[in-house]
């Protein structure tokens, strides 16, 4: 679905400059700073600002533009508040490669954009990260944006700047509908330009309906949110569960918060023994704690939703600490009942030590939502992949950014660490590719297709007395693609 966006670009200027002569927006770059653009006119441009885009690192970047032409900035678009963890996750990496001495000796720096709605505008979420998206690429001139959470945005966001030389990463932007939205037959030369660090929903919908099958779940309604993530998992699932035996699928669309009549309807079925377990999908952590408040506001619903014999299962996105913050005081009657699923994030010493550096920065929990693990390395394969733009091409842009992210698969295995940022960039500087594997696992992608796959964890929630809540996520099992 295409949006239609009006870049919010002229909001307000840092200062006013003499006019000077142009060629290209790297000119005015250099002579003024960051937002900067040659115009139409030949002329350079007041750096611009945007109302959604107000943080960055080094935190001076936005305030002081002149002081840091000579950066390489990419941008960012998370929620700053629901999506905080995924943004800090993003930073960290350009923290980590600036303490290095940057690129080759060129700084590092990243522009962060809300996509909350009417985060400073009048617009929805969707078309507020379309509108920041194109202000990063028009008046800024990043080659390279990680985020946004949630597939309908990423693909609005990717519909906004297609055609402007820009790569976009998403760590959490699961449906299979974008696989098709971007190049269909991508290559060296000509690579896509949407690139993902979790695999396409194809696999969760597999594990979703073999655990309810498993457990001899028949009869399920599925409440989904209208847009690209609910409509095509919900649409695999239900294909999936009914080749596996299951026996009906009631589907329930909804726009995103307007869901209340659907939970009283389907807490009917449920107490009425018509219905055997409810299957929510959205890719807002607002909708999940919603409707598990929802699902608890009544004593009648709260004897259906909760009944021993019924289940509540959640699609990825609910695996957030925001999920059991909002609801602990109202609807823990219900977390025994709820079993969900996410991609998994890699074991042992490389989560761990991303989980260490995450700590130390920010003094936070790196595993407090599902997908922080792969927002860190989508902002180390765009390092990466300006490490190989900046050897191999001849200006730094999303296509060149592009031909780095397919140099990853294959080559000398190089772990996603600081300590490997010098190694990486002595493999692309003497023009070899390499093998990578990072904090949310292996990141194999397919040249056929740029999409990876990972394993899937289905997970529950426990009481967990050293928990703020006194609840926590547990993972039951990880299901490998490959087994």
């Amino acid at each position: 679905m295409a949006v239609a966006v009006a870049v919010a670009v002229l909001s307000c200027t840092f200062t006013a400059i003499e006019p000077e002569a142009c060629e290209a927006s790297d000119d005015c770059k250099r002579a003024f700073g960051i937002g900067s653009v040659c115009g139409a006119d030949g002329f350079c441009g007041e750096p611009r600002t945007h109302p959604r885009c107000t943080r960055s690192w080094p935190s001076g970047l936005l305030d002081s533009p002149e002081d840091f032409s000579d950066h390489l900035v990419i941008g960012s678009l998370f929620g700053f508040v629901d999506h905080a963890d995924t943004l800090l996750a993003a930073e960290l990496p350009i923290r980590q490669v600036e303490a290095q001495g940057g690129l080759d000796g060129r700084p590092v720096g990243i522009i962060h954009c809300d996509t909350t709605a009417m985060a400073g505008d009048e617009l929805d979420d969707i078309e507020g990260a379309a509108d920041a998206a194109l202000f990063l690429a028009q008046a800024i001139g990043v080659p390279a944006i990680v985020g946004p959470r949630g597939s309908s945005r990423a693909q609005a966001v990717f519909e906004a700047v297609r055609d402007r030389d820009v790569v976009v990463i998403s760590p959490s932007a699961t449906s299979p509908a974008l696989t098709g939205i971007d190049a269909t037959d991508p290559s060296f030369e000509t690579p896509g330009l949407l690139w993902r660090t979790v695999p396409p929903d194809t696999l969760q919908a597999k594990v979703i309906a073999a655990d309810m099958r498993e457990r001899g779940v028949g009869r399920v309604a599925a409440m989904y949110q209208v847009g690209a993530y609910g409509e095509s998992l919900t649409a695999l699932f239900e294909t999936e569960f009914i080749a596996g035996g299951g026996t009906t699928v009631e589907r329930m669309p909804f726009e995103s918060g307007q869901y209340a009549t659907m939970v009283a309807t389907v807490g009917e079925a449920l107490g009425a023994n018509e219905l055997d377990e409810v299957l929510f999908v959205s890719s807002d952590i607002a909708d999940y704690t919603g409707f598990l408040l929802a699902a608890s506001a009544s004593d009648d619903l709260i004897a259906a939703y909760s009944a021993d014999d019924k289940g509540v299962f959640l699609a990825d996105a609910a695996f957030n600490e925001i999920l059991l913050v909002d609801t602990v005081n109202r609807a823990t009657i219900l977390y025994p009942r709820i079993r969900g699923t996410r991609p998994a994030s890699a074991d042992g010493v490389l989560f761990n030590a991303f989980a260490a550096a995450y700590a130390a920065e920010f003094d936070a929990d790196a595993d407090s939502s599902g997908f922080t693990p792969h927002a860190y390395d989508a902002a180390w394969l765009v390092l990466y992949g300006l490490a190989r733009a900046t050897f191999e091409e001849k200006t730094i842009g999303g296509i060149g950014i592009a031909r780095g992210l397919r140099s990853v698969s294959a080559g000398d295995s190089i772990d996603i660490l600081p300590t490997s940022w010098g190694t990486v960039v002595q493999h692309f500087r003497s023009g070899t590719s390499i093998d990578v594997r990072g904090a949310s696992g292996a990141l194999d992608y397919d040249p056929d297709t740029e999409e990876t796959t990972a394993p899937i964890s289905v997970w529950a929630v426990v009481v967990d007395a050293e928990a703020a809540t006194g609840w926590a996520f547990v993972e039951l099992e990880q299901i490998d693609p490959a087994d």
